[in-house]
């Protein structure tokens, strides 16, 4: 796996996470919805549905939920992952930049302002603790 593929997983994790929960929301706002008759679709003879229209939005919740539920556990394992990849640095410096880069998911200028430096040189600093990790395959 490539270097910032690895450690850009949390972050994608975390997004993963709030699109979940933004699902799970919808799909309980819409289990408190009360549906109105539709007159223009065409009514097909078969069985009929009898479960009370409510029922699929929690059930659509119910499995989102145990989604979220196992995203959750699974975030503080990848972070910790991660963490401890950076940390097999020696380069305090390029522990910290990755930390900011790719935990707190900061921008090129917001790093840069927080450790004093240009943005040239956290670029460079980048690349250089890039090449000195070594992910596990």
């Amino acid at each position: 796996m490539e270097v910032q593929k690895y450690l850009s997983r949390y972050h994608y994790m975390t997004i993963k996470l709030r699109k979940l929960q933004d699902l799970y929301d919808e799909y309980i706002r819409m289990s408190h919805s009360i549906p109105s008759v539709q007159f223009n679709q065409i009514r097909v003879s078969g069985t009929r549905n009898l479960d009370a229209p409510f029922v699929k939005w929690i059930h659509k919740a119910m499995g989102v939920d145990f989604d979220i539920e196992n995203l959750k556990k699974d975030l503080p394992i990848v972070k910790g992952e991660i963490l401890s990849v950076i940390s097999e640095l020696e380069d305090p410096e390029l522990e910290r930049l990755l930390i900011y880069k790719y935990i707190d998911w900061m921008t090129w200028r917001q790093i840069a302002d927080k450790m004093y430096c240009s943005q040239a040189t956290i670029r460079r600093w980048h690349e250089k603790a890039v090449e000195l990790i070594k992910t596990p395959d």
